[in-house]
């Protein structure tokens, strides 16, 4: 087995680096010779430190299988000394991996036991946001405008090693080194990444908005600067994230709309005038021009300025809703009804749909 370490300086810590990447967290990223842990076997675990902004990428190197124990044994008593882990894909693959052939050898692993956060997994959560083709590790880097050396994949380098395995080629070392170096590297960068999901669930506070041209035009901050702005049409609106700030420009609609009363046992239906009136008032009238009032019947008409809100948005009762029709499923606000906070609600739905 060889230990080969490498080590650099980071010239920014980012909000992601941060809150993932402390002192008691190790990146880890492992190459094997295939899918199935139990026809293939594990030849290279990557692993990072962080110490202060001193970044170490140590790699365990399997010359040939029977190494493969031996780098086994190390990772565990790296591992023993860290809480937290942190890779791509790594709880699905890489920990299943690690377990399968440690329980080939009778080897107690600890991985279960740390708190481990797959990136992968994460960044799915954000995808509304973000839209990518896939989230393969190197989509995500191209995404926040990394670029690697690597020109190789997992799968083409197994038919490298195993030609190093055999002939001790040099050549073919360095490549399977840069592959698993640059995946490491990658990772450390790509932690970015997470602040779109942890955008989703972060504090959204609202600063100012403006009514022009039909359109009402919100301003909203977070405590997460995003690396990369995010530019986002909705049939309703559009948002762009920027830094950390939110701008919503929302539609506006101008005319005519009714809100239906919940209370329509209480209310007559005058069959000539096409208005409802309470019961209390309407016993007078003659029976012949008024009947009980439905759900539909029970309306309450208002012209002005609207504002469309979806469908699923939950706004509480203390609101009234405008439709332009009983059957319609589109609800409005009136415009003068609007507050800071149904304006973050909004915000926080157009981000999560």
């Amino acid at each position: 087995m060889e230990i080969i370490n490498n080590s650099y300086q980071l010239d920014y810590v980012s909000y992601s680096t941060a809150n993932y990447f402390d002192e008691n967290t190790l990146f880890f990223d492992i190459e094997c010779t295939g899918l199935s842990p139990r026809k293939s076997f594990i030849y290279l675990i990557g692993y990072a430190t962080r110490c202060e902004n001193k970044i170490t990428i140590t790699q365990l190197l399997a010359n040939n299988e029977s190494e493969e124990i031996e780098i086994l044994e190390e990772f565990e008593n790296v591992i023993a000394r860290y809480d937290k882990l942190l890779g791509f894909n790594s709880t699905r693959f890489d920990e299943s991996f690690i377990i399968e052939r440690c329980r080939k050898y009778h080897i107690y692993t600890k991985i279960k036991s740390k708190n481990h956060t797959d990136m992968y997994l994460q960044s799915t959560k954000a995808k509304c946001m973000l839209d990518l083709p896939n989230y393969k590790q190197k989509s995500i880097e191209e995404f926040l405008g990394l670029h690697r050396d690597d020109k190789y994949n997992g799968g083409e380098l197994i038919p490298i090693y195993q030609h190093y395995s055999i002939t001790g080629d040099l050549e073919s070392k360095e490549l399977i080194l840069l592959h698993n170096f640059e995946d490491v590297k990658g990772m450390i960068y790509i932690t970015d990444i997470l602040c779109y999901p942890d955008l989703l669930n972060s504090e959204i506070r609202y600063i100012n908005h403006e009514i022009e041209e039909g359109k009402i035009r919100i301003e909203l901050e977070t405590d997460i600067e995003l690396p990369k702005s995010i530019n986002k049409q909705r049939d309703y609106g559009l948002y762009i994230i920027k830094n950390n700030r939110i701008y919503v420009t929302l539609n506006l609609y101008q005319g005519q709309l009714f809100t239906y009363l919940p209370d329509y046992k209480n209310y007559y239906y005058l069959i000539d005038e096409d208005s409802i009136i309470p019961k209390s008032l309407g016993e007078s009238i003659d029976k012949s021009c008024r009947r009980p009032a439905t759900r539909r019947d029970c309306k309450v008409s208002l012209e002005g300025t609207f504002l469309n809100i979806p469908e699923r948005l939950d706004i509480g009762s203390s609101l009234r809703t405008f439709r332009s029709s009983y059957e319609s499923k589109d609800r409005f606000l009136n415009i003068a009804d609007i507050r800071d906070d149904i304006l973050v609600k909004i915000t926080k739905y157009m981000l999560k749909h």
